[in-house]
């Protein structure tokens, strides 16, 4: 809360008074970012042997709007609930879900490692395409795993920043937040969200979004890593990879330029086809 630097040993802090030690169980070692909404912690937890963890904590004091409010709880939640379900190498594991006064905190593994948009904004040259085909596959391999449940899973905010590379060279697809359960029969979604760039045109209010939509925006994550080319600068319009960067396969050009097509139909239909 107030960037005080605490004995290990410490429950509460020396600075704010803030409680170091959340549940009676996890003590707060390093707040890992921060945002308008909460912030996520690196913790021991300290029932388990003093486990490294990750705890994502959602606060509401920034909003005013009790609707808003309530949402935001309820998008936290349905993160916990799908979170939970899922077993995956690619996926942190959610251990626990629980809440402290106006705030509520979500318990997961401990990603070691960093965002490719952090590599890549370190980077001079965009990223080699040999190391971005590894990654795509694992994407592929992550991304139908959650098609696949019953109801399917749709991510809906696939982008360089939502990804974490272990130092073992495994990717972490992180951050459910505006994850959804797919409904058939719904002519769009309820809600416009998304990232600007990496969102599919459906997400802007044409269509509901769907294991395609999941496609369109790895096809503009892998544009990104091998080009270093904005897609916010111009949504839904991407050169050629290989205008940009001559190095990349045409194999693998033609592979993202048809996950970029703008009518579903046209993109791969699944991340396994893919």
């Amino acid at each position: 809360m107030c960037g005080q630097l605490n004995r290990d040993s410490a429950l509460f802090c020396a600075g704010c008074g803030q409680p170091l030690l959340l549940a009676n169980r996890y003590l707060v070692m390093k707040r890992l970012g921060a945002g308008g909404m909460g912030a996520v912690y690196k913790a021991t937890d300290t029932r388990l042997g003093q486990r490294v963890v990750a705890v994502k904590e959602l606060s509401d004091a920034a909003l005013t709007d009790p609707i808003e409010r309530q949402r935001a709880w309820e998008l936290f939640y349905l993160e916990a609930q799908i979170l939970a379900a899922l077993s995956h190498p690619n996926l942190p594991r959610v251990s626990d879900f629980f809440r402290e006064g106006s705030r509520c905190y979500l318990v997961m593994d401990f990603i070691d490692g960093k965002t490719l948009q952090s590599l890549l904004d370190a980077a001079q040259e965009p990223l080699d395409a040999r190391q971005v085909t590894d990654w795509a596959i694992q994407l592929c391999d992550v991304l139908e795993y959650l098609h696949s449940q019953q109801p399917p899973v749709i991510f809906r905010d696939l982008k360089p920043s939502n990804i974490m590379i272990e130092h073992s060279g495994t990717i972490k697809l992180i951050d459910f937040g505006i994850a959804r359960f797919f409904r058939p029969g719904r002519n769009k979604d309820t809600q416009i969200m998304g990232t600007p760039g990496f969102a599919p045109p459906e997400q802007y209010g044409t269509g509901q979004t769907d294991a395609r939509s999941d496609i369109y925006a790895l096809g503009a994550t892998l544009h990104h890593l091998l080009t270093k080319y904005d897609p916010a600068q111009s949504p839904f319009r991407f050169p050629p990879v290989r205008s940009l960067n001559p190095n990349v396969p045409e194999a693998l050009e033609r592979i993202i330029a048809k996950a970029l097509e703008h009518d579903p139909a046209q993109r791969w239909q699944s991340a396994k086809e893919m």
